[in-house]
């Protein structure tokens, strides 16, 4: 997970929002980091959303995980 949040923190520090997709694991399986990393960004201040999207790049993954400061 440090590794997951390290990434999307460093992404918001030079954009204005970071965006994250798909949300999976594997074989439509959502990620077992996406709830420790949403909860930890929420702790630290960011505004976080997971957004439905009209496409899917896999069978399942259809949401995006939007960040911002």
């Amino acid at each position: 997970m440090d590794f997951h949040l390290a990434s999307i923190e460093e992404m918001c520090r030079v954009a204005a929002e970071a965006r994250v997709f798909p949300l999976l694991q594997g074989y439509g399986r959502r990620s077992p980091h996406l709830q420790p990393v949403v909860g930890r960004l929420r702790e630290l201040g960011y505004h976080v959303e997971v957004i439905r999207v009209s496409y899917e790049l896999q069978r399942g993954g259809d949401e995006m995980l939007a960040v911002a400061r």
